[in-house]
């Protein structure tokens, strides 16, 4: 297996840097980030269905081992939390916040926490502009949002002589 490193030196054998500093080289680390992005999101489709290929059809070989990689993690025996301490399971116990709103929804998370903070939740109160699409007509949509300008990232293009 290659390392990193020389994936990166075929890369740039291929591809070389023209400098080592300014536009130039922001265009070719640019150009090359880009299609290392694409090549990832192709290499991780085309790996999961090579893997799920192997499991399905059992195959095997002489060269190669597939194994599975497990990270371990702490898992809190909540029950036995509650037994050993009621003050400190009370103290601890909650549930995610993604959890809440499956279990809750929307509407009831937000009364609940308006109903705790009064005005002040207008700090916190968002509207989903998909379901807005959705509940209303479109010109009424357009007169309710906006659009926003946010900074993604920067590009670097190479100006054309015209």
């Amino acid at each position: 297996m290659k390392t990193p490193q020389e994936y990166l030196d075929i890369i740039q054998d291929a591809h070389p840097c023209p400098v080592n500093t300014g536009f130039e080289r922001a265009a070719w680390l640019f150009e090359t980030r880009e299609a290392l992005r694409w090549m990832l999101d192709f290499v991780e489709l085309e790996y999961k269905h090579q893997i799920a290929e192997i499991q399905d059809q059992n195959l095997t070989s002489e060269k190669y081992n597939l194994y599975a990689r497990y990270r371990n993690y702490t898992k809190v025996k909540v029950r036995e939390v509650e037994h050993y301490s009621t003050e400190l399971f009370e103290k601890l116990v909650h549930i995610k916040a993604t959890d809440a709103e499956k279990i809750l929804g929307r509407q009831n998370l937000y009364r609940e926490a308006a109903n705790l903070l009064g005005s002040d939740i207008q700090r916190y109160e968002t509207v989903n502009a998909t379901e807005l699409a959705k509940a209303v007509p479109q010109h009424v949509y357009d007169r309710l949002t906006e659009k926003e300008e946010r900074l993604m990232d920067y590009e670097i293009e190479e100006v054309t002589e015209t």
